[in-house]
């Protein structure tokens, strides 16, 4: 095993990546495992921009009562000004 050790604008740069990969293999298993993969590169992209995981969970709760959120099964599909 080989290890690199990255910071700044480059772990950024790859987390994001990554959080793509993770999302592909999950679209293509639907395993849990997957899932949880993809929730830990979104952690660590938290931590990277330095916001709590609290934070991040109050926008998240704010955005579903703004926008709606996916529990009841709606699909939004068009937003008119």
């Amino acid at each position: 095993m080989i290890v690199q050790r990255v910071e700044g604008d480059q772990l950024l740069e790859l987390l994001n990546k990554r959080l793509f990969e993770e999302l592909v293999e999950y679209n293509g298993s639907g395993e849990i495992e997957e899932l949880a993969d993809l929730v830990e590169v979104v952690q660590a992209i938290l931590e990277y921009k330095g916001i709590p995981l609290a934070e991040f969970d109050d926008i998240r709760e704010r955005k579903k009562i703004s926008k709606g959120g996916f529990k009841e099964g709606f699909l939004l599909l068009e937003v008119k000004e």
